[in-house]
């Protein structure tokens, strides 16, 4: 399969967690080695790569379009390696989904953004862990990624004031049409019980946000369960 440019690899289970050693992870990753086309890779919960995606991007030969790592855990270490690969620097597409970034050092996010504005077309970050303050430090770097066209945050815990903040950073962005945002945290009571009253209010303050932007611009406000998340 030389040929191959888009490859998605789902739930590759092993039958013994000792199997779970460099070993197997060398035998899975060394295969990269022989696809030279490959521009498209999408792992879905390659749990096998937790403390060792360098051994993953060290096989790659060619610099990816489109990368997809959802719904595993991811160490600092692989994150530092992810920023610095050469094989994303010209990423049209980026999904992290369900890659915890709750506990990660707050300048990796940042670092692997930064390294790919450039060219950024899609960015997909939902049930991340993502809270006010991952955001925060990203929003300098969201503003100038000028060919971003969607953009997906669905299923984080997120406040009414960052939200706002979000809408402001990337208000000029030219190509930006697909906008999914969560359910703002003010929408919840204590107990994370969502309250149709509180969304409400915090949709007619959405729309005022965008209202004083002063360009026409539509986002999608959607719920997710954040029973994983309010804790």
């Amino acid at each position: 399969m030389t040929n191959l440019k888009r490859l998605l690899i789902s739930h590759i289970h092993m039958p013994d967690l000792e199997q779970q050693e460099e070993g197997h992870v060398v035998q899975i990753t060394s295969q990269f080695l022989r696809l030279h086309h490959v521009r498209d890779l999408h792992l879905e919960s390659p749990f096998y790569l937790e403390g060792c995606l360098d051994q993953m991007l060290r096989c790659l030969k060619t610099p990816l379009d489109n990368l997809g790592i959802t719904h595993c855990l991811l160490t600092n270490s692989d994150l530092t390696h992810l920023s610095q690969s050469p094989n994303i620097s010209q990423l049209k597409g980026l999904d992290l989904s369900g890659v915890t970034m709750t506990y990660s050092s707050p300048e990796l996010l940042p670092a692997l953004l930064e390294k790919v504005s450039a060219t950024l077309q899609e960015l997909y970050l939902e049930q991340s862990g993502i809270r006010d303050s991952h955001l925060e430090s990203i929003l300098h770097i969201l503003s100038r990624c000028f060919q971003l066209m969607s953009f997906s945050l669905r299923g984080n815990l997120l406040s009414m004031a960052i939200l706002e903040k979000l809408l402001r950073h990337t208000s000029g962005l030219p190509r930006l049409s697909q906008e999914l945002y969560p359910v703002p945290q003010e929408s919840f009571s204590s107990d994370g019980i969502l309250q149709p009253r509180r969304l409400s209010q915090c949709q007619t303050e959405l729309l005022e946000i965008l209202e004083d932007l002063g360009h026409p611009r539509t986002i999608c406000i959607s719920f997710m369960p954040l029973s994983t998340l309010w804790r």
